[in-house]
């Protein structure tokens, strides 16, 4: 015994401690969980709310993955990131969640995702030293109940989380809606389709009824059979009731006695007071060809409009009547309304007829061009006093079109109306000038070559408030048109600035401004420039802007006091806190920058801040969670073409220096080595009395 103590003191036993360390070292790794997030934006750990929702399931989630393997490698770090994540889900979820990652070489899983819906997309691949394409299978399947969701394809790991939690989610929802459907109580479905449209000559009209029913019927297998389908045939009479009260398609044409009529088609999802008009309708699709589009996906529009029709989402209201942008024409901001109505139920509100309902959360006001009544003004400052929460989306200037010799031209024009008033005395004042920005996007011209349009900052990471859920994680932002913010503390209100321009900014009058790229330059003066706050979050308790009610409020007061009473419903300061997010541009919802797919930097910007004045703080990171994100910092131009100039041929030149350093080193050193041990060599002694003789001449 004492001869092995001896052996474990001594050194001889160290090797074999060692192999002992390693081996116990791979068993607690093995069965330890121990794993660092060091993304800055934290992209591989879930959210507070995601954590919550996998939890608490009280209903088996299954998730199965169809993704092939051997993937290029820029869609093998996405299969990595999904992966990952699941991974991270189902180590924070209850035992009703797993997950299967299915084997794509078999052929029972190539057609278990093709009876999905799954569909192959096709992808590029370099393989000995040849382009080519290949189909491969990027998607996921999600099972709650007898309802399946599909997240396909995940070519981007941007929003992954975001999406499958929101998938999840919305499943437990519509599946809880579903069960409390009473009875015989169902969601019908109609096919509204005058029967002289058939005898015209649309591609795909005499099939959709037969498509619609075929696809109710396979809802309603994983529905509980609580959707009714229905065909209506409207007689001549009716087709203008129909298309008022659905807002389907109208389609005039003459019939075959050559008479000029009216029918109409669509398709619509009805329960109770409520309905969804679905993306169906006869379009001119190449040369007056025409064809009913939107039937391809009608199975996923239906399972989409009964989510909105049983469930019952927050509402937040959208102020119209005083040129504010229009949620539905394509020179307003359609694309807000479409990221948002499949998250919020949108209430359109005219406070010259309607008060602000009191269950409601926020209203958006976006670019009023005229003034609003004092009762107007006065229903949204008290809305603020309640504890309700605004975003100001706010028109500096308007644009004026004028016909000239040259053509039309736009001219600008100050656009102060009198709701600045509310937001002045909030905290928050607007100028009514533009911010140009030597940050900003650019157009390519044949002529000019690159164009700087001064009037659309780009801005990055470097821009946002990184501590601030709304802007956190954000870059590639383009502050279109936007005015320059003055904020003002306020006791008793925190005020955060959210977006700021880069350094290299300054204003434009609008006065004679012209929105040319080839007619604005920076200024000379140095001291011109500077940042601009461009977006403003305010939270606390304010105080009204008005020292009582309007007098017609007031008299409706007094009207509901009795005899010798008279009730003061006026506040002057606010009951609870409340937030106010003032931005100084409505550009911004437009689709010059507000993309369809609300992928763009502003359309994340703007969902997020409606989120957060609804409380949904931990939707915002979750939504901006992704590492494609990340972009560098672009401070000025001079230092971009330098970092581009120094990967192209800086790093090259770097290695041929250390190179040519690392040769001389070496030819010294075997040098001195001689010189140590072989003084005598002809060569040392030839270099050293050439060296001597010419300084002895010198």
């Amino acid at each position: 015994m004492k001869k092995i103590i001896e052996w474990f003191k001594s050194s001889a036993s160290d090797f074999v401690l060692f192999l002992i360390f390693l081996v116990l070292l791979n068993f607690v790794g093995s069965n330890a969980y121990l794993r660092l997030d060091l993304t800055k934006e934290k992209s591989y750990s879930l959210s507070k709310a995601s954590k919550t929702l996998v939890k608490n399931l009280d209903e088996p989630v299954s998730i199965r993955v169809f993704f092939d393997k051997n993937l290029p490698s820029q869609y093998a770090t996405i299969t990595t990131y999904v992966e990952d994540l699941l991974e991270e889900y189902k180590r924070a979820a209850n035992k009703n969640f797993t997950v299967s990652f299915m084997d794509m070489s078999k052929e029972d899983n190539q057609e278990l995702a093709y009876n999905y819906g799954l569909r192959q997309i096709q992808i590029q691949e370099v393989s000995n030293n040849e382009i080519g394409v290949k189909q491969v299978y990027m998607g996921l399947a999600v099972s709650y109940g007898d309802n399946v969701e599909l997240m396909d394809p995940i070519t981007s790991s941007d929003g992954f989380e975001y999406n499958l939690t929101s998938t999840i989610s919305k499943m437990m929802n519509t599946a809880a809606g579903l069960e409390n459907l009473k009875g015989d109580d169902k969601i019908k479905v109609y096919v509204i389709l005058s029967n002289a449209i058939k005898s015209l000559r649309v591609s795909g009209v005499t099939e959709m009824e037969e498509i619609v029913e075929d696809a109710c019927r396979n809802i309603n297998k994983k529905k509980m059979d609580k959707l009714d389908f229905t065909v209506i045939h409207p007689a001549v009479d009716e087709v203008a009731a129909y298309t008022e009260r659905y807002g389907i398609q109208p389609i005039n044409f003459r019939n075959d006695s050559g008479v000029a009529e009216t029918g109409c088609l669509g398709v619509v999802a009805e329960y109770g007071e409520r309905f969804v008009t679905l993306p169906v309708e006869i379009q001119d699709i190449f040369f007056n060809n025409y064809a009913v589009v939107g039937l391809d996906d009608i199975e996923t529009t239906i399972n989409d409009s009964i989510q909105t029709l049983i469930t019952k989402p927050t509402q937040f209201g959208y102020i119209v009547g005083h040129g504010e942008k229009d949620l539905m024409t394509d020179s307003g901001a359609p694309g807000f309304d479409a990221a948002l109505s499949s998250l919020y139920e949108i209430v359109t509100l005219d406070l010259s007829e309607d008060d602000i309902p009191a269950s409601m959360k926020s209203i958006v006001i976006n670019g009023p061009q005229m003034d609003m009544t004092e009762e107007e003004l006065y229903k949204i400052d008290q809305f603020i006093m309640k504890g309700g929460n605004v975003l100001f989306l706010m028109e500096p200037c308007l644009e004026n079109q004028q016909n000239t010799m040259y053509g039309t031209m736009t001219t600008y024009t100050e656009n102060s109306v009198n709701l600045e008033r509310l937001i002045n005395k909030y905290g928050v004042s607007l100028e009514h000038s533009y911010v140009m920005d030597e940050t900003c996007c650019e157009s390519y011209n044949n002529t000019y070559g690159i164009l700087e349009l001064y009037w659309a900052p780009l801005l990055q990471k470097e821009h946002m408030n990184a501590k601030n859920a709304i802007t956190a994680n954000l870059g590639n932002v383009v502050m279109l048109q936007t005015a320059p913010l003055t904020v003002e503390e306020k006791a008793g209100v925190k005020s955060t600035v959210l977006v700021e321009s880069s350094a290299k900014a300054w204003t434009e009058q609008p006065d004679g401004l012209m929105l040319n790229p080839l007619m604005i330059a920076p200024p000379e003066n140095e001291a011109d420039f500077s940042k601009k706050t461009l977006m403003v979050l305010l939270e606390g308790e304010f105080e009204s802007a008005f020292d009582e009610a309007p007098v017609s409020t007031s008299a409706e007061d007094e009207a509901a006091g009795d005899g010798d009473y008279k009730l003061i419903n006026h506040l002057s300061k606010s009951r609870q806190s409340g937030k106010i997010i003032v931005a100084g541009s409505s550009q911004i919802s437009t689709t010059q920058v507000f993309t369809e797919d609300a992928n763009s930097g502003v359309a994340l910007l703007l969902i997020n801040a409606i989120d957060y004045l609804n409380g949904n703080e931990d939707l915002c990171r979750m939504r901006t969670k992704g590492v494609s994100l990340n972009v560098l910092n672009t401070e000025s131009k001079a230092k971009v073409t330098f970092w581009q100039m120094f990967n192209e041929y800086g790093l090259a030149l770097l290695v041929l220096i250390a190179g040519l350093i690392t040769w001389r080193m070496r030819i010294k050193r075997k040098a001195r080595i001689n010189r140590q041990y072989n003084p005598d060599d002809d060569r040392f002694i030839e270099k050293t009395s050439k060296k001597e003789k010419s300084e002895a001449n010198a």
